[in-house]
């Protein structure tokens, strides 16, 4: 699809969206919800980007519009329960792209964010005290993971 079809396509469901905001007198909050699902559904069905590195972005803000929609329906106190969305967004994204590609490193990274987004929607749903050191505990165990990794190159 031609960039000017595009950007008309873009243009066009912009208007659309906040036409229906000023006629409904909805929240212009609802607007920007709405239009990052419509835009992550561009991506979803190829309008926007082309192969697997499409899914990244459409499953980011899918997962992100959703969150703020429910959030102005239903209050941005429910905030407090939805944060491990925001990790759990790229995940999703990752995962459809390793559905496309089948590639282990596409795999890899979609399951690392989707787990730290439930162990955290579980801290969070549960108020669970042990989560900031479960948290704490993995940042170090990765980070001397890492340490061990680089000391390892410098002596190859």
């Amino acid at each position: 699809m031609a960039n000017a079809k595009r950007v008309g396509l873009l243009f066009g469901i912009f208007l659309t969206i906040l036409g229906i905001v000023l006629l409904t007198r909805l929240s212009a909050n609802y607007f920007w919800s709405i239009f990052l699902i419509l835009l992550g559904l561009l991506f979803e069905f190829g309008v926007l980007g082309r192969g697997a590195g499409r899914f990244v972005p459409a499953g980011i803000l899918l997962v992100i519009g959703v969150v703020l929609l429910v959030c102005n329906i239903f209050g941005y106190d429910k905030m407090n329960y939805l944060w491990p969305a925001f990790v759990f967004a790229p995940g999703f994204g990752l995962f459809q792209a390793y559905l496309v590609k089948k590639s282990k490193r596409l795999l890899t990274a979609s399951i690392v964010l989707i787990v730290l987004s439930v162990i955290f929607f579980t801290a969070a749903f549960f108020h669970v005290s042990w989560a900031r050191m479960l948290f704490g505990i993995v940042l170090v165990v990765l980070g001397v993971v890492i340490f061990i990794k680089s000391l390892r190159s410098r002596a190859e």
